[in-house]
C-alpha cells in the first residue's frame, strides 16, 4: 500500500482533535478499535454528523449521568468509516473507536448539539494496537454463559475472526451490561485492567445467578 495514501486514513496524536461534537449515547459503550453502527434520525444530530464529515470525521460518543443533562467524564472519539443515506432521511454510519477523552466543557452549537473541549493526552496509549494476552477460550465461554442468562447467543464463528484487541472491544460493546458496569470498562485504566474489570463483572454476574440457578442449565 502507498505509505501516502496510508497517512490519509491513519489517526495519531498529532491529528487528534481537542474539540469535538459529542453524541450522548444512554448505556452505549465505544471502545478503542470496536466498531459501531449508528442510526442517526435527529436533525440536529444529522447536522452535526454533516459538519463532523466536512471536518475530521470524528464524534465523542459518551453517557448521559442521569436525565438531567449531566455526563460521565469519560468518553471514546469514533471516526465515522462508511456512511449512507437512506430513502427516509436518515444517515446510518459506522463508527471505529480511536481514543478515549476526558470531558473538560461543552457548548451547545447553533445546531443543538454539543461541541466538546476534551483532553486525552492521559489515553494516547488507545492508539497502539499491539495484541494483549489473553485467554479467549475462558472469556468466550464466560460471556457465553452471561449472554444465555440474557437469552442471548454469541456468534463463536464471527468471533474466531477476531484479534484479541477486537476480542475485547467487541464483546465488552454487545454484552448488555448496565451503564455503570459500561463506564468502569470503558475507565480502565490500561488493557490488563480492562481485562480484569470485564471478568469481575462476569463473575458477578455468574455468581449471582448460580447462586439461584442449577448451574447444569450454563453449560
Amino acid at each position: 500500500m502507498d505509505e501516502n495514501i496510508k497517512k490519509l486514513f491513519g489517526v495519531n496524536a498529532e491529528t487528534l482533535p481537542d474539540s469535538i461534537p459529542i453524541f450522548p449515547l444512554d448505556n452505549v459503550l465505544l471502545l478503542p478499535f470496536g466498531k459501531l453502527p449508528l442510526n442517526i434520525f435527529e436533525e440536529r444530530y444529522i447536522k452535526m454528523t454533516l459538519d463532523s464529515l466536512k471536518r475530521n470525521r470524528m464524534i465523542g460518543i459518551i453517557q448521559p449521568k442521569n436525565n438531567n443533562n449531566e455526563l460521565f467524564q469519560m468518553g471514546c472519539i469514533g471516526k465515522i468509516t462508511s456512511y449512507i443515506e437512506t430513502p427516509d432521511y436518515r444517515l446510518v454510519l459506522n463508527l471505529e473507536g480511536v481514543c478515549r477523552f476526558v470531558l473538560l466543557e461543552r457548548n451547545l452549537t447553533p445546531h443543538g448539539y454539543y461541541q466538546a473541549k476534551i483532553d486525552y493526552t492521559d489515553y494516547i496509549n488507545d492508539l497502539d494496537n499491539m495484541e494483549p494476552n489473553l485467554d479467549r477460550t475462558n472469556l468466550i465461554q464466560k460471556y457465553t454463559n452471561f449472554f444465555k442468562m440474557k437469552k442471548l447467543d454469541i456468534d463463536k464463528d464471527i468471533l474466531a475472526e477476531t484479534s484479541n484487541l477486537q476480542l475485547l472491544s467487541t464483546l465488552a460493546m454487545l454484552a448488555p451490561f448496565n451503564k455503570i458496569d459500561k463506564q468502569a470498562i470503558l475507565e480502565s485504566p490500561n488493557i490488563l485492567s480492562r481485562i480484569n474489570t470485564i471478568n469481575s463483572i462476569l463473575d458477578l454476574n455468574t455468581f449471582q445467578v448460580v447462586s439461584n440457578t442449577n448451574p447444569s442449565q450454563l453449560n
